[in-house]
């Protein structure tokens, strides 16, 4: 979470225009008219506390997901884009559940950063379905690749599931997140034999509502989250409490506050996650 400017700060063109110019990259175009537009949800003793929201948004851009996913290489140690200096045999696999969904997306980008878009790759990119026949062993490495995990929950139930049945060598397997929570690398590392690495690690200073995070007074979080409640009544903190404001360019994580992107009759998000 960024440290928003001080209380009372003018809600005025130098700082819309800096809200512009941060959150140009958004899926959806995120104007001044916009950001007026919600801003115009709140009672107006409470915009000032608004604006402070949108200060502290964490918007990670496509160029700083490529060189995360750039970094990550290095960390797991072994590989190398000449096959004769790899060690063991690699495979890159999507994190998704079912077909279509961000992990798919992330395999893309994950390639594209790595300049392995060449046809001599393309036996390094395969499917889930596909890990059991590769009959990868203790040498071997297995890296999947997804955007963000807030609670972990997903990725230990599809371990549970199905995809340790897939890896019965036992390669060493990481999964690779542009972000991901403390908690979350946690739960996974605990309840499976994943190794969690992220470009941005997000803590209990992240969460809004926790007592941690210094940015707001708990008067405001008690504000904060009164709106959270008209804007989405089952998930007022966020997915799994998480209490985020993580915006990515292509999404916004159902974990943040749902004033960033709840779209229904009674609120208006600015980062809309569906079109």
């Amino acid at each position: 979470m960024k440290q928003p400017l001080p209380r009372g700060s003018s809600i005025d063109r130098r700082r819309m225009t800096s809200w512009t110019s941060v959150f140009s990259g958004y899926r959806h175009s995120i104007n001044e008219q916009r950001i007026d537009r919600w801003l115009e949800q709140f009672d107006g003793a409470h915009r000032d506390l608004a604006a402070r929201v949108l200060d502290s948004v964490d918007f990670v851009t496509h160029e700083q997901m490529a060189s995360s996913f750039r970094e990550t290489v290095k960390i797991m140690g072994g590989w190398d884009p000449d096959p004769n200096q790899r060690q063991g045999n690699w495979r890159f696999v999507g994190f998704s559940v079912s077909s279509g969904e961000s992990g798919d997306t992330m395999l893309h980008k994950f390639r594209l950063a790595n300049r392995l878009t060449g046809k001599q790759y393309n036996p390094l990119f395969i499917h889930k379905s596909e890990l059991l026949a590769g009959n990868l062993g203790h040498e071997d490495t297995v890296v999947f690749v997804d955007d963000f995990t807030g609670t972990g929950s997903q990725v230990t139930d599809a371990w549970a599931e199905n995809i340790q049945e897939l890896l019965p060598g036992n390669p060493r397997i990481f999964i690779v997140f542009a972000a991901a929570s403390a908690r979350a690398r946690v739960k996974i590392e605990t309840e499976t034999s994943l190794t969690v690495i992220s470009g941005i690690e997000l803590t209990e200073h992240d969460d809004l509502f926790s007592s941690a995070c210094v940015h707001f007074t708990q008067d405001e979080k008690d504000v904060i989250l009164e709106y959270c409640r008209r804007s989405d009544r089952r998930y007022p903190r966020g997915y799994g409490d998480c209490g985020f404001l993580l915006v990515f360019a292509h999404n916004c994580p159902n974990n943040s506050i749902p004033i960033l992107h709840a779209f229904n009759r009674r609120w208006e998000g600015l980062f809309r996650r569906y079109d």
